[in-house]
């Protein structure tokens, strides 16, 4: 697996390969040129783009690399609405205001791609549609803006609520996995140490 630190924002995007030289990516946020360029410097072929959730640091290198690939993009539906508009996905104040303007997929609970199966995990609080998801062949994590090393995503923007963070932190709480975790910013950690040591789960 391979991270790219990419954007102003300094989003984690995330490319997982297969044996076949076959990968899909994780919060493509920015910097698509980029992101290709790796892909072909290793030949990797790009079967699928997932999205965590609508924020413009999370998507804004979706389009561009859905128009060299062709390939799937799986979000929650609520991440779709929240990317088809600007003001929504925080995009709207900036120089050129963004929105995802492509076909997505809603994701099922439970899918494969290029040979891995995915478990996907519903958790709103961020925003609408945010979501973790659950790399179950790797046993790993990708925790978006829900869950940071020592922290938790704000809920403090357009279609936050504080009453949904509560709830989906219950549920991680309750989650008996014992996984890595890769956030969408900072540093990976593993569930068992924020469960133990995150001020938010205690």
């Amino acid at each position: 697996m391979k991270k790219l630190v990419l954007g102003s924002f300094q989003t984690n995007c995330y490319i997982i390969e297969n044996d076949k030289k076959e990968v899909f990516i994780v919060d493509p946020g920015d910097n698509g040129k980029k992101i290709n360029k790796y892909l072909e410097d290793n030949e990797y072929k790009l079967k699928a783009i997932m999205i965590t959730h609508g924020h413009i640091d999370h998507i804004h290198a979706v389009e561009y690399l859905y128009n060299i690939y062709k390939c799937p993009v799986y979000a929650h539906q609520d991440t779709i609405e929240i990317a088809q508009d600007s003001f929504l996905n925080l995009s709207a104040t900036m120089s050129t205001p963004y929105v995802l303007d492509i076909p997505m997929i809603p994701a099922s609970d439970e899918f494969e791609v290029i040979g891995y199966k995915i478990r996907w995990y519903f958790l709103p609080g961020h925003c609408k549609g945010s979501s973790m998801i659950y790399l179950v062949n790797k046993n790993i994590m990708f925790s978006g803006d829900v869950l940071f090393k020592g922290s938790i995503g704000r809920y403090d923007f357009p279609t936050s609520s504080h009453f949904d963070t509560k709830k989906t932190l219950e549920v991680i709480k309750e989650m008996d996995l014992h996984c890595d975790i890769y956030p969408g910013h900072g540093e990976a950690t593993t569930l068992d140490e924020e469960k133990q040591n995150n001020y938010y789960l205690r």
